[in-house]
């Protein structure tokens, strides 16, 4: 990448961060104005504090104090919840903001307190669709991560998929060979995640059988052939390499030969064929552009050059002038700069 241009993009991930840090609550989360279920905090706060870890150590320090306020925001939830919530307790994809939680703050240089990062760990580990939850080896969902713990969702799963699995995948993966329950579960969700993968090599979002969350839809009338499509197949290969399986490895290798192949950035790939009033094929591009930052280094040259440009020049014509991001497209929420401008500075932190 030219100087030019990756000056452009740091410069545009630091008005992010800026942007950002204008948007903290007096109580130290982040608050969407946009949807009410992500009112409370827990979800976005745990998000941007994600995105916040990924910037250059320098960067992350002139941002220590939102920071600090930030984690700290979690602490009358955890001792409520057992898990990270919001202060009054209030659960907001709690599975995703514990898996954040502990990864954010590994890359932050500010690891969880023991006692707290153990009642986090045994969480995520609870959440996983597995005996303890009352389902057995040959269910569909079995090796996945639910949403919720346990706890809250006792004898039941509201639904696994690969982008919820790669983030717990990656909180455990510190402690692959010295814990025998996360190597247990690790070795449950490495069968799931490559049932996730298709025989194209792309990834489809969930295991369930003829699961609308399979956003790309299906091959076949009879629903049991899901499509692959970029996001999802950027979270397989995050949650292959989660689990220690390294670039030259088969499903790693032709995940990213799926990815070399399908070069679009203004609609994920996968979706090109849908029906454009569904709004897939413009309502994941932030998340899209996020996962697959983080997995542009196992592209060959020169399309790994070619796409990490793209990429930048495409987020630094997006940016609003007060450093936001935003999408015209609701259909996953990413009108809502608190989750487009994350997503962005994810991308723009790997590209640059």
């Amino acid at each position: 990448m030219n100087e030019e241009l990756a000056a452009k993009g740091r410069e545009g991930l630091t008005k992010a961060a800026q942007f950002l840090a204008a948007q903290q609550g007096r109580d130290g989360g982040w608050h969407s104005q946009t949807y009410g279920q992500l009112k409370d905090g827990a979800g976005v706060t745990a998000l941007i504090l994600h995105a916040i870890s990924f910037l250059p150590v320098d960067s992350r320090q002139k941002l220590a104090q939102p920071v600090d306020r930030g984690l700290a925001f979690f602490d009358a939830g955890l001792a409520k919840r057992k898990t990270i919530a919001s202060p009054d307790g209030t659960l907001d994809f709690p599975t995703y903001a514990a898996a954040m939680w502990l990864t954010c703050r590994q890359r932050l240089g500010k690891p969880a307190p023991p006692p707290a990062a153990k009642v986090v760990r045994e969480y995520l580990l609870s959440a996983q669709v597995a005996e303890e939850r009352g389902f057995a080896a040959d269910h569909p969902q079995y090796g996945g991560w639910d949403f919720l713990g346990q706890e809250d969702a006792r004898g039941i799963t509201t639904g696994t998929n690969i982008s919820v699995t790669a983030h717990v995948l990656a909180a455990l993966a510190g402690d692959l060979g010295s814990d025998k329950r996360v190597d247990a579960a690790v070795g449950r969700a490495k069968a799931w995640v490559l049932r996730c993968q298709q025989p194209d090599g792309g990834f489809c979002f969930t295991t369930e059988p003829m699961s609308l969350n399979n956003k790309a839809g299906f091959l076949d009338e009879q629903r049991s052939q899901p499509r692959s499509y970029g996001t999802a197949t950027c979270d397989g290969i995050l949650a292959l390499l989660a689990m220690g399986l390294n670039g030259g490895a088969e499903p790693v290798r032709k995940a990213a030969a799926w990815l070399t192949e399908r070069k679009s950035l203004e609609l994920v790939p996968g979706f090109e064929d849908l029906p454009p009033e569904l709004g897939w094929q413009r309502g994941l591009r932030y998340y899209y552009y996020a996962s697959l930052a983080q997995v542009l280094s196992l592209l060959p040259d020169p399309e790994r050059t070619a796409r990490r440009e793209a990429l930048v020049k495409l987020l630094v014509a997006a940016q609003k002038p007060e450093g936001g991001f935003i999408s015209d497209s609701d259909r996953m929420r990413e009108n809502d700069p608190l989750i487009a401008t994350p997503l962005a500075m994810i991308a723009l932190a790997h590209c640059c």
